[in-house]
C-alpha cells in the first residue's frame, strides 16, 4: 500500500514539475512569493515548490473577518514556515471598514488588499513572482461565474496560468489530486468553515452545479482542461487577427487614433472588433453596442467616455482620445520671461522672447505650430486656455474679424482636436488661435524689435 501511496505522490510531483517546464513559469534561480491562506491548495502548493528547490517566501493577510479563525490561521501559517525555514511575510486589514469606506463588496475588497499588498511585498523583498494555489476546478469554477454573468472569449479562459508577475502553478491538477496529495504526504492545513456555506455564489456553483455536470461527465475536469487549452489557442489566434485589423483602419494623428468607418465596416463581425479594441480603453460592451447604433444611424458629433477616455462619431470616422483633451484650462504667462507649461493632455507649451536681429525680413506663417508674435504690440496679461463660444478674433492678412468657433468649422477640425484647441489672448484680445492661425493684429512687420516665440508640442501617443 505505501509503495501505491508514493507512486501517487511521484506522480503528482512530476506532473508539477513537468507543468512549470512546459510553460516556462520559472528559472532555478527565481525567488518566488507565495501567497498561503493556510488552506489545502495553498499548503500543498507550498510543499510542492519547497521539494522541487524553489528559493521562496511565504505571504500571508489576516483580513480579519472570522475573528479568532482569522488570527489561528495566521498562526498556522507562520508556523508553516518556521517548519519549512522560510521567511514569513504577514500583514492586517480591517476588509470590512476599506469595503464600507470603498463602496465595494468584503469579496472585492479583500482581493484588491490582497494582490496590492503582495505586489508591495514582491518590489520590496526581491521577489520574481507572485504565487498563488489556484487548481482546475477554481478554474471551472471562475468559468461558470463569468458565463452566468456574460463574459467575451478572455471570461471563458477564466483564469490564466500567468498574469503579470502572477504564477498558478497547481494551474494543472483538479482538487481531488491535490487533497489526495495533502493526505498521502501527510500534510495539515486548516479547513475555513465558510466553504461549506452556500451564502457565496462561487460556493453554490461548487456545491450545486458542479456535482450535475460531473454526473453528466464524471470525466468533467479533464475535458475542461483540454477546452480551456483550445480556448487559449483560439484567443491567441483572435488577438493576431485584432491586431492586423486594427492597423487597416486606425490610424494615428496628434495624439489621436482615427478609425476609417469604411475600412471597419468591410469588415466581418465590425462591431465584435471594435469592442475588443475599445475593452482596454474602458468601454464597456453595451456602451459599443451604443456606439453601433449611433455609426449606422449616421449621426454624427456623438461621444462616448469611459473613465479614461472619450470616443467621438466624427466626419472623419471615430476618434479615440483621452477625456484630458475635454479639461478646461486658463494659465497665464509671465511677461518677457522664458517659461514652459504642460497642458492637461500631455502637451508642452514653451516659449521665449528674442531681439530682432538687423536686415531682419519678416515672415508670417498663418498655420503652424510655433507662433511668431510682435511683443511690443501684446497688451497684458497673456493667457494660454482653451477657446471659448463667442471668442472673436482677426485672422492674419484679413481686414475683418472671425468666430474662433467658425475657423475650426472651416478647417474641419475634428471634435475632440476642438475640444483641447487653445487660445493666447493678450489682454481682452485673441492673437492666436494655437496651431492654427495668428492675428493680423500682432504680425511681424518691418518695425518689430521683439518677437515672443511660442511652441505647442504634443504629447506621444501610444496605442
Amino acid at each position: 500500500m505505501q509503495s501505491y501511496v508514493n507512486k501517487r505522490v511521484s506522480a503528482m510531483y512530476d506532473s508539477f514539475l513537468e507543468f512549470i517546464n512546459d510553460q516556462h513559469l520559472l528559472q532555478p534561480t527565481d525567488r518566488v512569493l507565495l501567497a498561503v491562506s493556510g488552506g489545502l491548495d495553498s499548503v500543498v502548493m507550498t510543499d510542492l515548490m519547497i521539494r522541487a528547490g524553489y528559493a521562496v517566501g511565504i505571504a500571508h493577510v489576516n483580513f480579519g473577518l472570522r475573528g479568532a479563525d482569522s488570527d489561528a490561521d495566521e498562526a498556522f501559517v507562520t508556523q508553516l514556515a518556521a517548519g519549512y525555514n522560510r521567511p514569513c511575510h504577514t500583514t492586517r486589514f480591517n476588509t470590512l471598514t476599506v469595503a464600507r469606506e470603498q463602496g465595494l463588496s468584503v469579496q472585492v475588497a479583500a482581493r484588491q488588499l490582497r494582490y496590492d499588498w503582495f505586489e508591495a511585498v514582491a518590489r520590496g523583498q526581491g521577489y520574481t513572482w507572485i504565487a498563488t494555489a489556484h487548481h482546475q476546478n477554481d478554474v471551472l469554477e471562475t468559468l461558470l461565474l463569468n458565463l452566468v454573468r456574460g463574459t467575451g472569449l478572455a471570461g471563458l479562459r477564466s483564469i490564466p496560468i500567468r498574469q503579470g508577475r502572477i504564477i498558478r502553478p497547481l494551474w494543472f491538477a483538479s482538487r481531488d489530486e491535490v487533497r489526495r496529495y495533502a493526505h498521502d504526504r501527510g500534510l495539515h492545513w486548516r479547513e475555513d468553515v465558510s466553504n461549506a456555506s452556500d451564502k457565496y455564489a462561487r460556493n453554490r456553483l461548487r456545491h450545486q452545479v458542479v456535482p450535475v455536470l460531473e454526473a453528466l461527465n464524471p470525466d468533467l475536469i479533464t475535458t475542461f482542461g483540454r477546452t480551456i487549452e483550445r480556448l487559449r489557442a483560439a484567443e491567441s489566434v483572435l488577438n493576431e487577427t485584432l491586431a492586423t485589423s486594427w492597423q487597416a483602419c486606425a490610424r494615428e494623428a496628434d495624439g489621436f487614433w482615427i478609425m476609417d468607418l469604411e475600412q471597419l465596416r468591410s469588415k466581418s463581425e465590425w462591431a465584435f472588433r471594435l469592442s475588443e479594441w475599445l475593452k482596454p480603453f474602458g468601454f464597456t460592451y453595451g456602451q459599443v453596442q451604443e456606439v453601433v447604433r449611433v455609426v449606422e444611424a449616421g449621426q454624427k458629433g456623438q461621444v462616448f467616455r469611459s473613465a479614461t477616455h472619450g470616443l467621438w462619431h466624427d466626419r472623419a470616422g471615430l476618434i479615440l482620445a483621452p477625456l484630458s483633451v475635454e479639461v478646461p484650462f486658463d494659465y497665464p504667462l509671465p511677461p518677457d520671461e522664458t517659461g514652459r507649461l504642460l497642458l492637461p493632455d500631455g502637451r508642452q507649451l514653451n516659449w521665449f522672447y528674442q531681439e530682432v536681429p538687423a536686415g531682419f525680413v519678416p515672415r508670417n506663417v498663418p498655420d503652424t505650430s510655433v507662433g511668431y508674435l510682435d511683443a511690443d504690440r501684446l497688451d497684458q496679461p497673456l493667457h494660454i486656455r482653451t477657446w471659448r463660444q463667442g471668442d472673436r478674433f482677426q485672422p492674419l492678412n484679413m481686414r475683418g474679424t472671425k468666430l474662433v468657433s467658425d475657423l475650426l468649422n472651416d478647417r474641419k477640425v475634428s471634435l475632440p482636436e476642438r475640444a483641447r484647441t487653445a487660445v493666447l489672448t493678450a489682454g481682452e484680445k485673441v492673437v492666436w488661435v494655437v496651431g492654427h492661425r495668428l492675428s493680423h493684429t500682432v504680425r511681424i512687420t518691418d518695425s518689430t524689435r521683439r518677437v515672443l516665440v511660442v511652441r505647442l508640442q504634443n504629447s506621444e501617443s501610444k496605442h
